[in-house]
């Protein structure tokens, strides 16, 4: 599961966190996307799966500009079913400032197995 974000300027951190239900989805990993790992810089990992949540901080020395994908999720599946995934907390960090971004919706997987 991809994390996007649109018309981002001298982007240098992102700090999220998600969850999910963990009776249907096991978290795997997450990782910086492609907009923080294109250019080469490199790229600070904190990261924390539990149970139902992940978290994650990236960090980048260098400002990234663009739209794409900030944070890949992998899941692996318990079970057969639908399941909601929730970002609880975005936030953006450039040159000057960090803000918090609203989010507006739910992602629902369907999981097959």
């Amino acid at each position: 599961m991809g994390l996007v974000v649109m018309g981002a300027q001298d982007l240098r951190a992102v700090d999220m966190t998600l969850t999910y239900d963990p009776a249907v989805l096991e978290a795997q990993d997450v990782a910086p996307g492609p907009l923080l790992t294109l250019d080469g810089s490199p790229v600070g990992v904190n990261r924390g799966l539990e149970s139902g949540r992940v978290r994650a901080q990236f960090t980048r020395t260098a400002g990234s500009a663009g739209s794409g994908v900030v944070a890949t999720v992998t899941f692996r599946a318990l079970r057969s079913g639908v399941v909601t995934a929730t970002v609880e907390a975005l936030s953006l960090t450039t040159g000057t400032s960090t803000v918090r971004v609203p989010v507006a919706a739910v992602t629902r997987i369907r999981v097959a197995q």
